[in-house]
């Protein structure tokens, strides 16, 4: 998937180049000609990705090509923006009136050296192209326009995205759970209830139902929600439990296992408390049996709820009772899809528009999340053409196997426009469970380069339920990602948009954008990673570790590169 976004890097690659042959009358003519030259490969070029894109997946020589391309591309790109640079600086040095002082003849900084020797980067880029121009003649490429220039959907400034994310269908289900937990066994201390169900289906939705009930909030002393992710690992969710019972973000750096254990006891020690373990993966035994034991320092009717997509987990975890989650049912399901695909016209009544909902629910299997992404895709396609297409699309049989929300979250990822496509992969370097606020994701977008400002990209991606647990703060949104649509974001581009532990020993040359996280005994270690003497392209570096930053000696490694 990772082709898709080339469209859009060659499309401001050519008005990157028409706006210098344009507006920079000082070029050499040289350099004009180059750029000129330039211009044409990249149209030629442009005209067959999309459907070098669709065929890539099947014909490995063109996934070679198009990797070659976009090498290519961003080199030409970097070429680009460092005639941005120059004129930026040429401004600053303007204004502070220094133009008056000599500078060296051979000086980087001298007008005429830097005009020939951008005249010969140009030219090689321009070669290499022309060269990857004459590669796609044998590829027998059909000329068309480029995938992912869907238009931007309808956003409401008053839509509530509290009240569209709103549960619907499973009261059944909270009722079951709540009569389990208001009268538990006496001899169960505590009480483990487990919501087992496949990604996706709304494990974490109906878990806050149940935390956030009004029999539920007094019947218990003390309320806990932790994430536990993909890593179960005593320690870390001691730590977690500790910070979430206290909101004290220092308790998170008590580091020994002893203290942590002690720090737990106190805080629930003569207590009946109830903690949701949310998004469990491990089904390691010994783990939970140590956790268990430390829990059992509250007082009887103290209860546990563990969220998980394995009954393997749940039996690990020592579950008193299993509560299985099934899809929601038809009529639940278009009232979802009605609610996420209104747009800015207000409430669907057409009953066309409802039929093309019918016909989408049954191929959804009452899954919320790929409802929720179904009812984007309808919000975003408005016309009856387009509708008609995604019902066609080939997923039904793609629906009986685990991958099936993947495949409609790929429809919807299909559907964006290049600069979300970019910002969606982007998000990929963020961990899991990440909270995320509006405007600092906007703000490291601009900061990569994706895009130039903000322009209600979230917002945008909001009203296409590509983020979950949305709350509203005054004039600013929280929210997540679902863990599945995180793998999704992962999957796009895992070489450009990559993941690295501190001791990770190399990353692809490729790589453009890296979140950096410590290993839990890195603490805060100033030796550079290794594998940023082999990032010679890097853009873009992120510390995704609480309270951790970037030291000096690794900045240092990232400038010389």
């Amino acid at each position: 998937m990772a082709e898709a976004i080339l469209g859009g890097v060659a499309q401001d690659l050519l008005e990157k180049v028409i706006s210098l042959v344009v507006s920079r009358a000082s070029l050499a003519w040289g350099v004009k000609d180059e750029l000129r030259k330039l211009e044409r490969t990249l149209a030629k070029i442009r005209a067959v990705i999309a459907d070098a894109e669709k065929r890539q997946s099947s014909e490995q020589r063109i996934q070679v090509w198009l990797e070659d391309l976009k090498d290519v591309l961003y080199d030409s790109e970097n070429v680009l923006d460092e005639f941005e640079c120059e004129e930026q600086r040429k401004q600053v040095i303007k204004q502070g009136k220094v133009l008056g002082k000599r500078r060296p003849f051979f000086s980087c900084s001298n007008p005429l050296v830097f005009r020939l020797k951008m005249g010969l980067k140009i030219k090689e880029i321009r070669t290499r192209l022309d060269e990857i121009n004459k590669e796609k003649d044998a590829f027998n490429l059909n000329t068309q326009t480029s995938s992912g220039s869907s238009s931007r959907s309808g956003w409401r400034e008053t839509h509530s995205h509290v009240n569209v994310s709103k549960i619907i269908g499973r009261d059944i289900d909270r009722d079951e759970i709540i009569k389990k937990l208001l009268s538990p066994p006496a001899d169960n201390n505590p009480f483990i209830v487990s919501i087992v169900g496949n990604g996706g289906m709304g494990k974490t939705a109906l878990a806050k139902l149940v935390y956030n009930d009004d029999m539920v909030k007094p019947h218990f002393d003390s309320r806990i929600w932790v994430c536990v992710s993909e890593e179960f690992d005593l320690k870390i969710t001691l730590q977690k439990i500790i910070k979430s019972a206290t909101g004290e973000s220092t308790t998170i750096h008590l580091s020994d296992l002893e203290q942590l254990q002690q720090k737990l006891q106190e805080l629930l020690k003569y207590k009946k408390f109830l903690l949701v373990l949310d998004d469990v993966w491990s089904d390691n035994r010994d783990q939970w049996n140590d956790l268990t034991h430390l829990l059992t320092c509250g007082t009887t009717g103290s209860s546990v709820i563990v969220t998980t997509r394995s009954s393997e987990v749940a039996s690990a975890a020592g579950s008193h009772y299993e509560h299985k989650l099934k899809g929601l049912s038809k009529d639940d399901s278009i009232t979802i899809l009605k609610k996420v695909s209104e747009s800015e016209h207000g409430r669907v009544t057409n009953p066309e528009f409802l039929e093309s909902a019918r016909k989408l629910v049954d191929k959804s299997g009452g899954v919320p999340l790929v409802v929720k992404a179904l009812g984007g895709l309808l919000r975003s396609n408005t016309d009856r053409t387009r509708r008609r297409t995604i019902q066609d699309k080939d997923i039904l049989a793609e629906l009986q196997k685990e991958g099936d929300v993947l495949a409609i979250l790929r429809l919807s990822y299909d559907n964006l426009t290049v600069d979300m496509k970019r910002c969606f992969a982007f998000c990929s370097l963020f961990p899991k469970d990440c909270e995320f606020l509006d405007f600092l994701l906007s703000n490291y977008w601009i900061a990569s380069g994706l895009i130039i400002n903000n322009n209600h990209l979230v917002k945008e991606f909001l009203a296409r339920s590509f983020f979950q647990d949305v709350e509203s703060i005054g004039a600013v949104y929280k929210f997540k990602m679902h863990d599945l649509v995180h793998d999704l974001a992962s999957s796009i581009d895992p070489k450009e948009y990559s993941v690295a532990k501190f001791d990770t020993a190399s990353i692809s040359d490729r790589a453009r954008h890296v979140a950096l996280s410590y290993n839990s005994d890195n603490g805060t270690e100033c030796v550079p990673p290794f594998f940023l003497s082999q990032a010679k392209n890097l853009q873009t570096l992120l510390c995704t570790s609480s309270g951790l930053g970037i030291s000096g000696e690794v900045l240092k490694a990232c400038i010389s590169n």
